[in-house]
């Protein structure tokens, strides 16, 4: 009985060539798209999940409400981690890490050339980071590794990079151009999917031991700076809950009384670092929640699309079976015999279909990682029996579903009916039989889900366009930023000399000799970085009130270099010799922010920057410091030369290549001891977008996918209905029909139908964007022409899809189509 339903099924195959490709075509194409996405959120939802201790590991975030954020940060003050364990019974071991991006050299180098790298993951840890995180150590012993100053552990890629071959323990690396640090561990590093990634961790105690005295005096006391992590590992059983209760008391004992009782500190698990966290400042960019619940809405999309398809395709055809199935049922057939049959071939066309798309799988993973930014691999793929089983149970299950209807409809007919011819495939489309309404409706949904999908890939389009090419109120076209020192928090408490101030403004000089070069100046961070929040104590406010405000250091011609506009006052000048002591440029934003009435009245106003005392000299007008999903914050700016680190080097439009070739040959000449490393500004904003822009393009790749999907499915079915009305289109042509009109019959329904999806689809769209768009601080606002841009594309579409097969028929001789029955 199996061999002869398989023998019936390959041969219904064969006859129906186009159908069957067609078919098997879009269910291989929705299989392989749904199957790509649950890969990449099955990835997603592992993040570390190979950590051993993964329940019992927490994070601690800050939230400083006196410095009047509304997010916490990831990052804490120095002084918590040791004070956890003696006032926490809860908590079995604590430990800080801090970032410090670094340049290291091989010590005892006999290569022609230096190995020397700039390394952006170096950290600083505690000891017992070894013990709360799952190290596989290659060579070491982790009991001992960072138990002493100067040590440092590296993983398996920065010893092949640096050693080659030869075994690194007890071998030295550089820190800095000056301090030694001795490898006393390898460990394999973390996967793809980790919240963290460390490719050198020192001993902790050896930051400050490589810092300056005023660090060295003033970190180790500091509840206020947001400094490093702060990793927490709980006891068996032990409950989060209580020891976030006892934080409050924990900072009142501890902390500076001034802030204690404006600190939140809430321990958060390793579960949520990665979809979940709302703390800024993470060691990596972390994903959403939110893109992990569209991306399945995408999948079960796609997968109904191609389900729909095979469901209205499926039926379709097998009204022209009727008379098989008639004649079936009067040979003695039973219902349950055809109902198998029929759930076979569509079982065998979802086996074909899920071997083709395991085929797709392995093509496509390259271009899935780079729009995803991921590492997966067919060996991740295959490697998992479970996965894998799921994605065979859901192809059988599509299977199943999807030819369910087709077999219990076509199997429901009455042999005479059948046999006189009555089950026409013509009434079945327009609707007039039992289950053209369901036909009606799935094929709708079908339209629904792709007017969707093409709205939310236009609505994404345009707000990143938006955010790309919205005014920051700064120039950013052909500015190069470079580095003169690694970035990190310690760097606020610098104390540079004199003669390295000289050595940066004598570097400067002598690129402006350059003609291709025009205007060169230094600052603290890059613009659209964020500033560094520090407290202010302003004119007209009394000192205890805490005003936070973000700060940037920079060089007299700052603003001049980037095009910052003045609404009052003036800029910098070294015209005047006390702007370099005693004088703030403020924005707008700072003015409300103090409560002065106008930029006019801030000028002269004094204030105090920890220390620095001194008065508003000029007002400049709002400009974008971060990304357009946050709003513009206050900003305060001061030359403050010590911390002076990061060039900002403005050239012409032409011949950048020898430009910045000379750049390069100056600067190993005047900072040998760091790599040069540039960037152009307007790539490093756009990196700010970075996941917006993969989410678009995924989006919109997903959503063409689902249209092609959906318009072979269409095809198919216009092609059956042509050839049921053929004979009709003949009779109409002999009385004198024109070819628009006979095109217009067949396209009506289906136009009618996508301009009721269209309708439908749109408040869908709409609730599903505006949420999206509400986590943007600067968004465009929804449309009417965006809805009927969509709506006008898919009407296109589908006339396009259907002009081809009802062109056709309506082309045909008459005399031919009256002799097709």
């Amino acid at each position: 009985m199996l061999q002869n339903y398989l023998k019936i099924a390959y041969r219904n195959l064969l006859r129906q060539k186009s159908f069957s490709i067609i078919n098997i075509v879009g269910l291989t194409v929705g299989l392989t798209c749904c199957f790509l996405i649950l890969l990449f959120v099955r990835h997603e939802l592992s993040y570390d999940h190979f950590q051993q201790k993964f329940d019992r590991i927490y994070r601690i975030s800050y939230l400083p409400k006196f410095a009047g954020l509304e997010q916490p940060l990831a990052l804490t003050p120095p002084p918590v981690s040791p004070l956890l364990t003696s006032s926490f019974s809860e908590i079995e071991q604590s430990a800080r890490l801090f970032r410090s991006s670094a340049t290291i050299e091989l010590v005892n180098n006999r290569a022609a050339q230096p190995v020397k790298f700039d390394e952006e993951r170096f950290f600083f840890g505690d000891p017992a980071l070894l013990d709360i995180f799952s190290f596989r150590f290659r060579q070491g012993d982790p009991q001992t590794a960072l138990k002493d100053n100067f040590t440092v552990v590296i993983t398996d890629e920065i010893a092949a990079k640096y050693f080659g071959k030869t075994n690194p323990l007890g071998k030295t690396l550089l820190y800095e151009g000056q301090h030694p640090l001795r490898v006393t561990g390898v460990v394999e590093k973390f996967p793809d999917n980790a919240h963290i990634h460390i490719d050198l961790l020192s001993n902790y105690e050896t930051m400050y031991a490589t810092e300056s005295e005023n660090v060295r005096q003033n970190l180790p006391q500091n509840w206020v700076i947001s400094h490093g992590y702060t990793y927490v590992l709980l006891r068996p059983g032990k409950s989060p809950e209580s020891v976030n209760a006892r934080f409050p008391q924990f900072l009142l004992t501890h902390a500076n009384k001034q802030f204690a009782k404006d600190i939140v500190y809430t321990l958060e698990p390793m579960k949520d670092f990665h979809l979940r966290s709302q703390a800024q400042g993470t060691p990596e960019a972390p994903g959403s929640i939110t893109y992990i619940y569209v991306f399945l809405g995408i999948a079960f999309i796609t997968l109904l699309i191609a389900c729909i398809n095979f469901v209205n395709l499926s039926t379709a055809r097998s009204l022209k079976r009727a008379k098989e199935v008639g004649i079936r049922k009067v040979l003695g057939s039973q219902k349950q015999q055809l109902i198998a049959q029929f759930l076979g071939e569509s079982v065998l066309l979802s086996a074909i279909a899920l071997i083709l798309s395991f085929i797709l799988i392995a093509v496509l993973l390259p271009v899935l990682n780079n729009l995803t930014g991921k590492e997966l691999t067919m060996r991740y793929f295959l490697s998992d029996g479970g996965l894998l089983l799921f994605f065979v149970g859901i192809a059988l299950l599509t299977g199943l579903v999807s030819g369910s209807y087709p077999a219990f409809f076509v199997s429901g007919f009455q042999p005479i009916a059948t046999l006189k011819g009555r089950a026409a495939l013509g009434s079945f489309v327009s609707g007039k039989v039992k289950g053209g309404q369901l036909r009606q409706v799935l094929l709708g949904a079908q339209f629904v889900a792709s007017i969707a999908l093409i709205i939310g890939a236009l609505v994404a389009f345009q707000q990143l366009n938006y955010m790309k090419n919205q005014p920051l109120g700064f120039e950013k076209d052909f500015i190069i930023t470079a580095n003169t020192r690694n970035e990190k928090i310690t760097n606020v408490f610098a104390n540079r000399s004199d003669s390295t101030y000289f050595r940066l403004r004598t570097f400067r000089d002598i690129l402006l000799k350059n003609p291709q070069i025009k205007q060169v100046t230094l600052s603290t961070q890059p613009m659209g970085s964020g500033s560094v929040r520090r407290n202010v104590i302003a004119e007209g406010h009394a000192p205890d009130e805490n005003i936070f405000m973000g700060t940037m250091g920079v060089d007299h011609n700052f603003a001049q270099t980037y095009g910052l506009k003045f609404v009052a006052g003036r800029d910098f000048s070294e015209s005047f010799p006390t702007d370099k002591s005693a004088a703030f440029l403020i924005n707008e934003t700072g003015v409300k922010q103090l409560g002065w009435k106008s930029p006019a009245v801030a000028v002269g106003k004094s204030v105090n920057l920890e220390g620095k005392q001194g008065k508003i000299i000029g007002v400049l007008k709002d400009f974008h410091n971060q990304s357009l999903q946050r709003p513009i914050e206050g900003m305060l700016m001061t030359i403050d030369q010590p911390l002076l680190r990061l060039f900002s080097i403005k050239i012409q439009s032409q011949n950048r290549a020898e430009t910045l070739k000379f750049i390069q040959q100056e600067w190993d000449r005047f900072f040998p001891e760091k790599g040069f490393v540039a960037q152009f500004l307007d790539d490093t904003l756009a990196q700010l977008y970075e996941n917006e822009q993969r989410l678009t393009k995924l989006i919109g790749y997903f959503a063409g996918l689902a249209i092609l999907i959906s318009c072979m499915g269409l095809y198919g079915l216009v092609s059956l209905v042509t050839q049921q009305k053929t004979k009709e289109i003949g009779i109409r042509k002999v009385l004198g029909a024109t070819v628009s009109s006979l095109v217009g019959l067949v396209s009506r329904d289906f136009i009618i139908l996508v301009v009721i999806s269209l309708v439908i689809a749109s408040p869908i769209a709409w609730w599903a964007l505006t949420k999206w768009l509400a986590e943007f601080a600067y968004k465009i606002e929804l449309s009417w022409w965006m809805f009927a841009l969509a709506g006008v594309l898919a009407v296109l579409v589908t006339l396009i899809t259907v002009s081809f097969q009802s062109i056709k028929a309506a082309l045909m001789n008459p005399v031919t189509s009256l002799r097709s029955e």
